[in-house]
């Protein structure tokens, strides 16, 4: 029976929702960070309480393997939309407890530590959720648009980023009560609500449902898909470098720097144009082949960035900056549009979930999700000087251009095999 226009439709926005949830509640804690200090780390001074809150901030993603360990293997044996449902409902407690938690004048020390409690709890959701709901969404499309509806899944976090950035300034205007950030959190709560709903509703997986999976699908996956995995972890670590620091720390970055102009207006940039062009550049991974693109735009994306950081602090006005950070944008983007949809198609449905969501996890959060804290350490201990941050970016990019080399000679010389 042909799968019905409308619901279709609706899983994709149900996973579209998911990602936007996923990259709102991390992101509200960067922007966050004058509320967060001035709430719960008032005892440290002003530099040092970003750091931490920063570390918060990465807390939630170092833990995300472990969420992909545990909702991999529900999504494998058990069922994706078994894992989503209940990834979905833990991000939603997680945003309610930080909506109602005391701050550092009521319960001291303690106020910390639920907030990294909070962060736990939101890493282990995670870590099932973002490739989750990729492969829920794509397992429920035509082959020939896997890409368009990653690239539609992925333009969701950009949207959370966008949501994160209005909202968060939005409850931070002087005349609003000083309690009003909390409604931000609140906000993730409702969005977790109207995911979990819409998610009993659907059916799962048709490409699951054939499978019979009765074994340890990480461990025979990972027998098999060595390159693979290293690759997925080193695509997401870039993906995550490059989305994160665009949208979390440059626009702080540029400011310190540039302190004569004001650039508020970098971080809404980026993410309004990777989400606007995210569907775009799947459909062209579409067309094209995916691996060859995906290491053209992670290569360009590396040698941009050798040059980009250093143009923007030389420019003289905002014009410049913004054409530069429109040019970033446009490459991550294209970087971005190939690397979700990568991370899922290269493994088997029965191994897809264990494999593509740990080792995404582990490049995505010992790496990308680490960014703002590691940035600002190396502008504390080096200074604005951007080269530093600039080899950091590069150097990343170009051992995921590697890394997928790899894939696609394993994967040519498999064929070649087949053939002989």
């Amino acid at each position: 029976m042909p799968k019905s226009p409308v619901l279709t439709k609706t899983i994709v926005f149900s996973c579209f929702l998911a990602s936007c949830l996923e990259i709102y509640d991390f992101a509200i804690f960067g922007f966050l960070a004058v509320v967060i200090h001035k709430n719960y780390l008032i005892f440290l001074d002003e530099e040092l309480a970003l750091i931490v809150t920063y570390a918060f901030f990465a807390v939630g993603f170092v833990i995300r393997p472990i969420g992909s360990l545990i909702f991999g293997y529900i999504g494998d044996v058990h069922g994706r939309k078994t894992a989503l449902v209940t990834s979905v409902s833990l991000m939603g407690l997680a945003s309610f407890l930080m909506f109602i938690l005391p701050p550092y004048s009521v319960i001291g020390i303690w106020s910390c530590y639920l907030i990294v409690l909070v962060r736990l709890i939101q890493g282990i959701s995670v870590g099932g959720e973002f490739t989750g709901a990729i492969v829920f969404a794509v397992e429920h499309s035509k082959n020939n648009n896997a890409g368009l509806v990653a690239g539609i899944v992925s333009a969701g976090g950009a949207c959370g980023v966008l949501l994160a950035t209005l909202i968060s300034r939005i409850l931070q205007h002087p005349s609003l009560p000083e309690y009003s950030w909390r409604f931000a959190f609140l906000l993730g709560f409702a969005l977790a609500l109207m995911g979990y709903f819409i998610r009993k509703k659907l059916a799962d997986s048709p490409l699951f449902e054939k499978q019979n999976n009765n074994k340890i699908p990480l461990f025979e996956g990972l027998k098999l898909f060595k390159t693979e995995s290293f690759a997925t972890m080193c695509v997401a670590a870039a993906n995550g470098v490059v989305f994160y620091f665009g949208t979390v720390y440059l626009g702080k970055f540029l400011q310190q720097v540039k302190t004569e102009l004001d650039l508020n207006f970098v971080s809404i940039l980026v993410a309004i144009i990777v989400a606007i062009t995210l569907p775009f550049w799947g459909v062209v991974s579409d067309k094209v082949n995916r691996k060859i693109f995906l290491i053209c735009t992670t290569l360009l994306m590396g040698m941009y960035s050798i040059v980009a950081l250093n143009l923007m602090v030389s420019a003289d006005s905002m014009f410049k900056i913004g054409a530069l950070v429109f040019v970033y944008s446009m490459l991550a983007s294209m970087m971005i549009g190939s690397v979700n949809i990568f991370a899922v198609e290269i493994f088997p449905v029965a191994q897809r979930m264990s494999c593509g969501s740990l080792f995404y996890s582990l490049g995505m959060g010992f790496v990308g999700g680490t960014v703002p804290m590691v940035a600002s350490y190396i502008v504390l201990v080096f200074g604005t000087d951007p080269t530093y941050l600039s080899v950091y970016i590069t150097l990343v990019c170009f051992l995921a251009a590697i890394s997928v080399v790899g894939v696609y000679l394993k994967q040519k010389r498999i064929k070649l095999n087949d053939y002989s």
